[in-house]
C-alpha cells in the first residue's frame, strides 16, 4: 500500500485486542464502496482508542488517501445520506443505515487558526498522524484487522500517557480545545499522568487564555466530562498549577476540590456496602460544578452553556447549600435521595472541621449515619392529608399552618408518628 510507505514493518500486526465493531455489515457496506476503486480506508483515532481501553464504540472516523470530492462521487453509489459537516477540514459525514461516520482525508495542515486551518491533501498515512491531537489518537487500523503504528505511539496507548504529537503549542494553536482534553484524558489515567510533562504544561500556562475564543458549548461538552471524573482531585490540581482554574472558575478552592473527593470515595464504599457487592458513582459534574463556582450566578453564563435542566439543578444546588445543615431526614424528604445524597456532599465538604486525630473515622460514622437517614427520608410518606383535618372539622387559613406544624413533628419523630397519633396531637396546637 502507496500510504504506508513510510511506516516501518514492525509497526504494523494484528489488533491485540477485540475490533469485531470493525465487521458489522453496515461498516463493511461502507468500506467496500470506499475501497471500490483503489482508495486505502483506516478506522482511527477514538474508536480504536476506546476498543482498546474496553470501552464501547459510539461513534467510528475513518481516514481515507483520496480528497474528499472522491469521497463524495464514491458514496453517490450507494443509498446513503452524505452531509457537508466539516467539508472545509476535509471531512465528509455520511448517514448510512441509520449510523452516522466522518470519513476525513488524509492531509497535512498548512495554516492554522483555532479550530480552522488550511489544509493540503496528501497520500502519506505518516503526515496524517504527525497532525492528529495526542499520541494514542495516531493508531489506525486496516479493514483486515491489522494495526498501523506511523509514529510509534502503541505504548502510549497501552499505558495511558498523555502526550501531544509533537510540538504541544503547535497542536494547542490548530485546536483551542486540545488544552481542555488534555485534562479530561490525564483524569482517566491518573496512575500514568501523576508526573506529566512539564513543557507540556508550561505550554498549556501559556496558552490558557486561548480556550476564551472557544464557543460555550465545546467548552461545557469538555468540561463536564472531565467533572465527571474519578481522578478530579488530581485533574484540577494540575489545572490549578497551569492558571486554567482560576480562569475558568476565579472564586474555586482547590482545598474543597481534594476534600470532596475524599468524601465522595468514602460515601461510595458505604453505599456499595449496604448494597451488597453493588456499585455506585458518585462522581456527579453538577454537584462538583456548584462547588467550583462557590455560589457565582453569572460565570455560567459568559463561560457555559448549560441545558434548562442542567441550570436548575446547578441553582438548586448553589441555593440550597447556603442553608446548612439541615436535618438529613429532611434532605431524602423534601429533595429525594440521589439530591439528598448531593447536599449532604456539598455540606460536609464547605463546613469547618474540628481538630482532631480521629478525623477520617469520625467522617466515616457520620456519613453513615447521614445517609441511612437520607434513604428513609426519601421513602416516606407524610400520612396525613388536608382532608383528613376537614373531616375532624378543621377549615379556614390555620388549616396549612397546622398541617405543616404536624409534618415537621412527624419528621422529628424520624417518621415514627403514625396517623393516629398526628391526629391526636391536632388538639394540642393552637
Amino acid at each position: 500500500m502507496k500510504s504506508l510507505r513510510s511506516v516501518p514493518r514492525e509497526n504494523i500486526f494484528p489488533a491485540p485486542f477485540d475490533v469485531s465493531w470493525f465487521y458489522q455489515p453496515t461498516i463493511r457496506k461502507l468500506l467496500s464502496i470506499l475501497q471500490s476503486e483503489g482508495a486505502e480506508v483506516f478506522a482511527v483515532g477514538g474508536c480504536v482508542r476506546d476498543s482498546f481501553w474496553k470501552k464501547k464504540v459510539e461513534e467510528i472516523d475513518l481516514a481515507i488517501n483520496i480528497d474528499p470530492i472522491q469521497v463524495k462521487e464514491l458514496l453517490n453509489k450507494i443509498d446513503c445520506r452524505v452531509l457537508n459537516i466539516g467539508i472545509e477540514y476535509g471531512t465528509v459525514t455520511v448517514i448510512l443505515e441509520g449510523y452516522k461516520f466522518e470519513i476525513t482525508s488524509f492531509r497535512k495542515d498548512i495554516k492554522t487558526f483555532g479550530r480552522k486551518a488550511k489544509v493540503q491533501y496528501c497520500d502519506d498515512l505518516k503526515e496524517d498522524a504527525k497532525r492528529r491531537d495526542f499520541s494514542f489518537n495516531t493508531i489506525y487500523l486496516k479493514p483486515n484487522g491489522l494495526i498501523v503504528d506511523p509514529l510509534g505511539n502503541f505504548s502510549d496507548l497501552r499505558s495511558g500517557t498523555v502526550k501531544f504529537v509533537g510540538d504541544p503549542n503547535e497542536r494547542i494553536n490548530e485546536d483551542h480545545l486540545r488544552i481542555l482534553r488534555y485534562f479530561r484524558f490525564v483524569s482517566r489515567f491518573p496512575n500514568t499522568n501523576k508526573a506529566p510533562d512539564q513543557e507540556t504544561l508550561s505550554t498549556i500556562k501559556r496558552k490558557r487564555h486561548l480556550i476564551l475564543e472557544l464557543s460555550r458549548e465545546r467548552i461545557w461538552n469538555e468540561l463536564k466530562l472531565i467533572l465527571c471524573s474519578h481522578s478530579i482531585d488530581l485533574v484540577i490540581s494540575l489545572m490549578n498549577q497551569t492558571g486554567l482554574l482560576a480562569l475558568i472558575f476565579p472564586q474555586a478552592r482547590l482545598d474543597l476540590v481534594q476534600k470532596m473527593s475524599k468524601l465522595e470515595k468514602m460515601l461510595e464504599k458505604i453505599i456499595n456496602k449496604v448494597n451488597e457487592g453493588g456499585s455506585v458513582d458518585l462522581c456527579d459534574p453538577i454537584r462538583r460544578l456548584a462547588l467550583l463556582s462557590n455560589g457565582s450566578d453569572d460565570f455560567h453564563q459568559t463561560m457555559f452553556s448549560l441545558d434548562k435542566k442542567e441550570l436548575k439543578r446547578l441553582r438548586f444546588y448553589q441555593l440550597q447549600v447556603s442553608k446548612i445543615f439541615e436535618s438529613c431526614h429532611l434532605m431524602g424528604f423534601r429533595h429525594g435521595l440521589q439530591n439528598g445524597i448531593d447536599l449532604l456532599l456539598l455540606s460536609m465538604t464547605v463546613i469547618e472541621e474540628p481538630a482532631s486525630s480521629k478525623i477520617e473515622e469520625e467522617t466515616q460514622i457520620i456519613l453513615k449515619r447521614c445517609h441511612k437517614k437520607i434513604v428513609e427520608g426519601s421513602f416516606a410518606r407524610f400520612p396525613l392529608s388536608g382532608q383528613d383535618l376537614l373531616n375532624k372539622g378543621y377549615s379556614g387559613r390555620n388549616l396549612g399552618l397546622i398541617l405543616k406544624e404536624l409534618e415537621t413533628a412527624w419528621i422529628a419523630s424520624g417518621f415514627s408518628l403514625s396517623r393516629c397519633q398526628l391526629l391526636k396531637k391536632v388538639r394540642f396546637i393552637k
